[in-house]
């Protein structure tokens, strides 16, 4: 989860997209839902997301497409019992980075504007509520809510895998670099704590530790980096999540921002699973 930054890169934008589907059906209701052959898609605006109100449980194909000109992200949050999005809002305005009984799903990280990114992940029957925590994203854009049913529960099998990314504490270990095209990337939680793996492509001339220093900033200033997207955390670290990427040549960087503290509160400077060294450098070569 992105729990601090504020990352606009509007100089970086680019064409928003402009054919981009929602990926929903009317159900009988007269709602929308999503197709059960259909990836779950989620589409991300400045001012929220437009996402299905229902989907099938089980292993989903989650694709986010960024038309804003901000950064964003999906998380998916499980809602307990006797909790609502208003309510789940409300314990994030008051500082909560995990309001108490609410479960993270992971899904897509921080996207650049106009890009599209994918990963797949398991989603148990429940109510769930779409946030995006990049900067204060979480606490002024409107959240959105969905339905996992059990009804029509299926698995989008994944691609097989052809990176496996280990998150330790606090390391990523590939099983081999990454290559020039696309690429399916697996991966496996080993803990104990929760992680996300965001993804970058580091911009002309700059280095990892410029990367470290924007998003200590909250990504104010110059931008170090484009953001592909990744995958979010998961309170259960035994999930496997599954990302697709297309590489192009270039230095590329995960980096893990988990708050190193599990009392750490939203807006204030607390140290990072990066801070910690959870980052990894890479180059795909032409």
């Amino acid at each position: 989860m992105t729990w601090r930054n504020r990352s606009a890169l509007p100089a970086l934008a680019v064409a928003l997209l402009a054919n981009a589907a929602t990926g929903a059906a009317l159900a009988a209701n007269g709602k929308p839902s999503a197709q059960a052959d259909a990836p779950f898609r989620i589409v991300a605006t400045d001012r929220g997301f437009e996402a299905p109100l229902r989907v099938p449980a089980g292993m989903r194909h989650i694709v986010l497409h960024n038309r804003g000109r901000e950064i964003h992200e999906a998380m998916l949050v499980k809602l307990p019992d006797g909790m609502d999005a208003a309510a789940y809002v409300s314990a994030v305005n008051g500082g909560a980075l995990f309001p108490d009984g609410a479960l993270d799903y992971s899904g897509p990280t921080l996207t650049a504007p106009g890009a599209t990114s994918e990963v797949w992940a398991r989603i148990d029957p429940g109510r769930y509520v779409l946030i995006c925590w990049n900067g204060d994203h979480a606490r002024t854009r409107r959240a959105h809510t969905f339905e996992a049913t059990a009804q029509g529960a299926h698995d989008d099998v994944p691609p097989p895998a052809d990176v496996v990314v280990r998150l330790a504490d606090f390391r990523f270990e590939l099983s081999r670099t990454p290559h020039k095209g696309t690429q399916v990337l697996r991966f496996d939680t080993v803990g104990p704590s929760m992680h996300e793996a965001g993804l970058y492509r580091l911009l002309p001339g700059k280095t990892l530790a410029d990367l470290l220093a924007w998003r200590k900033r909250d990504g104010a200033g110059d931008a170090a980096a484009i953001p592909l997207g990744g995958i979010l955390d998961s309170h259960d670290i035994r999930r496997q999540v599954w990302m697709r990427h297309t590489f192009v040549p270039g230095r590329y960087v995960f980096h893990c921002e988990m708050p190193l503290s599990a009392d750490a509160k939203s807006g204030t400077d607390f140290a990072t699973h990066a801070d910690a060294g959870m980052v990894a450098q890479f180059d795909i070569e032409d």
